[in-house]
């Protein structure tokens, strides 16, 4: 597994962690209405966003580099 392999690997977890969470502060039936965890909420579309892009930044980056 090579070291570009393992950081797209962790990206995507990351992005994951993010949507999840975010889905549990929008559905939760026991935080459901309350503005912080909407806020939250929203942070980690955000965040998961914005790592969409750095994913990007990134293979863009190291397209020609060859890392085994």
């Amino acid at each position: 597994m090579s070291i570009k392999f393992l950081h797209q690997v962790i990206i995507f977890a990351a992005m994951s962690v993010a949507l999840l969470f975010a889905a549990f502060c929008f559905f939760d039936p026991d935080v459901t209405g309350n503005p912080l965890y909407i806020a939250v909420g929203v942070v980690c579309i955000g965040l998961a966003i914005a790592l969409v892009f750095y994913e990007i930044h990134f293979l863009k980056r190291t397209r020609k580099i060859i890392i085994h």
